[in-house]
Parts: C-alpha cells; sequence; structure tokens
C-alpha cells in the first residue's frame, strides 16, 4: 500500500510539472495572424485589424483589439490540452496548441495566434479634396471597400455589390440596405451632404450622408445612422471599377 500510496504522489507531482510547463509555454503577447470562415482564410492585417493577447504568469489576461477603446483584463488556464482564455465578458475561447501556435476553432470560425505581429496590405484612404466642385461627384460609383470601426473590408464580404449615381437630384443608392434609394444632397466646403430625423425622444432616428471626394479619385460616402451604426463606402467611377480598387 505504502510503495502505491509513493508511487501516486510521484504521479501527481509529474502530472502538476507538465501543467506548469504547459503554461509556461504559452504565457507571453500573442497576436492573431489568421481568421478562417470555412475553406476562406482571411489575414486581419489585410482589413487594419489586430487584436492581441497577454497572458501572465499569474494566470491574469489582458486582450486587446483594434476595433475597442480600452484593453479587456480577463483570465486563461489550462484544462487537459486546452487553453482556456475568458475575456472580460465572462465569454471563454478554447484554444489547442498546433505547430507553435494556438488555434480556436467552433463551427468553422476559426482564430489563429502567433508570437510575431502579421504583416499586411491594409487600405488606407486618402485625404479629401479640399477644393472639389459639385460637378466632380456627378456619376456612377461602384463601392469597393466598406469601412466599419476602423477596419477596412472588401465589399464583396456583404454578398452584394453597392453602387451609388451622383446628380443634380442627389445620390440614388442600391445594394445592400438600398433599394434604387434617392436621398438629397446639399453642396457645401467640397462635400456633399444630406440629414433627417424622425420621432421625438427614445424613438428619435437619425440619419446623415456625407460625401467627400479623396486624392486618389475615390469616392467616401459616410453613413451615419446614429444608435443603428455607421459605416463607410469608398467607391471607384463605375467605369474605373473593372481595373482598379482603392489606393492601398
Amino acid at each position: 500500500m505504502k510503495k502505491a500510496f509513493a508511487a501516486f504522489l510521484i504521479l501527481s507531482m509529474l502530472l502538476t510539472a507538465v501543467a506548469v510547463a504547459e503554461a509556461a509555454d504559452v504565457t507571453g503577447t500573442w497576436y492573431l495572424v489568421e481568421m478562417r470562415e470555412g475553406e476562406q482564410s482571411i489575414n486581419p492585417a489585410d482589413f487594419g485589424m489586430s487584436i492581441t493577447m497577454q497572458l501572465n504568469e499569474d494566470g491574469t489576461a489582458i486582450l486587446d483589439s483594434s476595433i475597442e477603446t480600452e484593453p479587456q483584463n480577463g483570465t486563461w488556464s489550462v484544462d487537459g490540452e486546452t487553453i482556456v482564455v475568458v475575456d472580460g465578458d465572462g465569454q471563454p475561447m478554447n484554444f489547442v496548441q498546433q505547430d507553435g501556435q494556438l488555434v480556436a476553432d467552433e463551427d468553422g470560425h476559426g482564430m489563429i495566434f502567433g508570437r510575431e505581429e502579421p504583416e499586411g496590405e491594409a487600405f488606407t484612404p486618402a485625404a479629401p479634396v479640399v477644393a472639389a466642385a459639385a460637378e466632380d461627384f456627378f456619376g456612377a460609383w461602384q463601392a469597393a471597400k466598406i469601412g466599419l470601426e476602423g477596419a477596412y473590408y472588401d465589399v464583396s464580404m456583404l454578398g452584394a455589390e453597392v453602387s451609388a449615381v451622383i446628380d443634380e437630384r442627389g445620390v440614388t443608392l442600391d445594394g445592400f440596405l438600398f433599394s434604387q434609394t434617392t436621398l438629397p444632397l446639399t453642396f457645401a466646403d467640397g462635400a456633399m451632404s444630406y440629414a433627417a430625423s424622425a420621432g421625438e425622444g427614445e424613438d428619435a432616428m437619425n440619419m446623415s450622408v456625407t460625401a467627400q471626394l479623396l486624392e486618389d479619385g475615390v469616392l467616401s460616402l459616410a453613413l451615419d445612422g446614429g444608435e443603428t451604426g455607421s459605416f463607410t463606402f469608398f467607391l471607384n467611377r463605375a467605369e474605373e471599377t473593372a481595373e482598379a480598387a482603392p489606393a492601398e
């Protein structure tokens, strides 16, 4: 019995040592290097997006994202072969170590973290043209990028083409949330804009549209729906869309 008990203690110490070694292997900073959606692989750096996880030796974690205003404090632990990271909202993420990376995969939605910050070809909007005239906006435009909370994505990710026609009446939008929707625009200070509100108090709805020409010839069309969210389309002239995309 004594020999069996001694063997059990030794086995327990070995398992504890393995757990500590595993914990030591994953402490430090991890960068989101890839996102997977089914068969599609996405480099977050190509969209100006970043997520880092700092896993500290005391079991605390700091998660920082380019789409959040402040880092989140969380925790992490080792459960067998799984590294469990819990974010500031109490939501767990389960990772396994594969080829020196932390991999999370749930129903075809994958996130892969590595030790080195990824490089990408992120889209950066050009500066607005200050001296643009109203007639410079006129014509047909086709969306190539959409900006949301500081990140920029190919408009194809919406699953729909988005176009705009600007003339004396205003802007006519088609695709995504719009179906040949025409909004009047007012030209002032090199930009065209539209604003409307309906209702009062908690039921109030506000919407604004601001169109600007950028120095690389791209049209920036910002739509702000108040509490419902805001985003910006970056459009090329329709006849140029097949040959060019917004400058990066």
